[in-house]
């Protein structure tokens, strides 16, 4: 056991080294700002045992295709890349040639991104990514102790030229596990989830190098009587907006009071009084985080431009409560990020 637990600790440090540099150094088109993206995935295998009466570790022999590694380049372009992979074969004991496990593995690795300007823009890079694995004994039972493992994904890198914040969602199904991870030169994110659900994470990220990638993996064994199959697919999305970037408006309110962008040198939000509001509206109340910032009433209703103070260090969300004339009432809101 002790070399096949070897092997399969080369796996983790295989994970490691694809989330930090991809499975191959391809940069895109000259057009595009996403640099070493590949997709694909790899399969491995490994079959051995202890023999007690000769106190040696012993191969089993090996048949077919026990490998598989393939990888295609993406770019940011909003093309979908795609890429498979699948391996088969047989391990059998040198000792006893009726001893046979086969194995086999497959997945299969889907990517696409809006255009990348360095943060400048919102970009979202979404994927989705399947990886089965069997290990099934031809008989009852086998001394060769198989392992196999399957992982699908798509990994890259992005230069950024500005603070940006990142979400990470990541949704998975079945008997493996899914990830995606990102970081940079002073941090990151990561997510994962286990056999069914969904999770997320938000970061700040600072301008420079950023290395990323989604997996998903899963592993099968065969040792004695036991034997096993697993499979798992995700989807994965990662999306980059510039620090104070803000939601679209909502509320039937905006024909009265508009939200501009925010200023992330003072952290305020600019907004407009219109000139409907100026003929039916009896009062306006806005706030900011739930905190009221400003109330209008009566001639003050003449005012256009309004500056909403907000700490640069927080989200803020904005609102405004407008009351027409006619008794109706009415909101409109909108959201920001924080600008550090």
């Amino acid at each position: 056991m002790k070399r096949l637990l070897v092997r399969r600790g080369a796996a983790g440090l295989a994970l490691g080294a694809l989330a930090a540099t991809g499975l191959a150094s391809i940069p895109t088109a000259a057009h595009a700002a996403v640099a070493y993206a590949t997709v694909g995935g790899s399969a491995y295998s490994g079959s051995d045992y202890y023999d007690d009466n000769t106190d040696t570790w012993v191969d089993c022999d090996e048949s077919g295709v026990l490998d598989a590694d393939e990888t295609a380049p993406w770019s940011d372009n909003g093309v979908p890349v795609s890429r498979g992979y699948s391996m088969a074969g047989t391990y059998t004991d040198p000792a006893n040639t009726v001893d046979k496990v086969n194995v086999s593995a497959s997945g299969s690795a889907t990517v696409s991104s809006t255009p990348f300007t360095g943060g400048g823009t919102p970009t979202t890079i979404t994927g989705t990514a399947q990886a089965t694995a069997a290990a099934i004994s031809q008989g009852a039972t086998t001394r060769c102790d198989t392992y196999v493992s399957s992982q699908s994904g798509a990994q890259g890198e992005l230069v950024l030229t500005q603070p940006v914040w990142v979400t990470l969602t990541v949704s998975g199904n079945g008997n493996g596990g899914g990830f995606i991870q990102l970081g940079g030169s002073d941090g990151g994110a990561y997510v994962g989830v286990g056999k069914r659900g969904t999770a997320s994470a938000s970061a700040l990220l600072s301008p420079g190098e950023v290395n990323f990638s989604f997996n998903a993996s899963v592993g099968a064994s065969a040792e004695g009587t036991a034997e096993g199959t697993s499979s798992y697919s995700g989807t994965f999305k990662i999306e980059l907006q510039p620090v104070g970037s803000a939601s679209a408006i909502s509320g039937k309110g905006k024909a009265y009071t508009q939200f501009g962008a925010r200023d992330c040198a003072t952290g305020n939000v600019t907004a407009a009084i219109t000139k409907k509001a100026k003929k039916k509206a009896k009062q306006i109340v806005v706030s900011v985080n739930g905190k009221k910032a400003v109330k209008l009433k009566g001639k003050k209703l003449k005012k256009r431009a309004l500056v909403l103070p907000a700490a640069p260090s927080s989200a803020a969300e904005v609102t405004a409560k407008i009351t027409l004339k006619n008794g109706k009432k009415v909101t409109v809101t909108r959201s920001y990020l924080a600008c550090s």
